[in-house]
């Protein structure tokens, strides 16, 4: 599978030329846009799996304004594209913790080998399941460091192509891992698989509809073929 970078870039002779050089490469580009609005969108529906982030953008808004938008709804790494270099401007960069930042002009073995780096540095950085004998909770490997969740903090789990993320009251966490996977690790007396995309834990459903189960302020799906299963995990009165 390749690939799926995103560019957000309002010089278009600029973004052209990166794009044809990425595609040369291997990589695809899923999605390109000139300013903040389009890009925030875009990103949230095509889910690449890097974005290019010119910093200077027509607009109100620049590029780090868009990767603090970015921060507040995933974990998606991004590398900055920028002609500045001044302290001020490096301050505000290093307070989003990029995966990269590439000064113009670049040529494309610079940009290849950023990308990679950034690619890389991702996986690493990216949270994980650990196995543990405990029954009431398991950790999280998570930028080296191990996190303890406890089972009962978990609302539910939404599969994320090969990831998955776990919800609680406080965090939306990606695993890279996939829903099954972590769903085999979680006790089966406890969590419920009711949709192909969604396990949830019983105890935390508040309430049920047609079609949807309720928790909290969260609203998932119950397929068709999980319902009877579903309705055998809840007591009725």
């Amino acid at each position: 599978m390749k690939t799926k970078i995103y560019i957000l870039e309002d010089e278009p002779l600029i973004a052209e030329t990166i794009k044809t050089s990425l595609e040369k490469e291997g990589y695809e580009i899923c999605g390109m846009a000139d300013n903040v609005k389009e890009a925030a969108f875009d990103v949230e529906t095509l889910q690449p799996d890097l974005i290019l982030v010119d910093i200077t953008l027509d607009g109100e808004l620049n590029g780090i304004d868009f990767v603090h938008h970015l921060k507040k709804k995933t974990d998606i790494p991004f590398i900055f594209l920028t002609s500045l270099s001044d302290n001020a401007t490096l301050e505000k960069v290093k307070a989003t913790e990029p995966f990269g930042y590439i000064v113009k002009p670049f040529n494309e073995k610079t940009l290849k080998t950023n990308i990679e780096l950034a690619l890389h540095k991702y996986q690493l950085q990216k949270p994980s399941v650990s196995v543990t004998e405990e029954n009431d909770s398991f950790f999280i490997k998570n930028k080296g460091e191990l996190i303890r969740i406890e089972l009962n903090q978990i609302l539910y789990l939404e599969a994320f192509d090969n990831y998955c993320y776990l919800i609680t009251a406080q965090n939306k966490t990606l695993i890279s891992h996939t829903l099954k996977s972590v769903e085999e690790k979680l006790p089966s007396q406890k969590f419920l698989r009711v949709h192909r995309s969604f396990v949830v834990q019983v105890s935390q459903i508040s309430s049920l509809q047609e079609g949807f189960v309720f928790i909290g302020k969260h609203k998932i799906p119950v397929g068709k073929s999980y319902r009877e299963e579903l309705m055998k995990n809840i007591t009725l009165l």
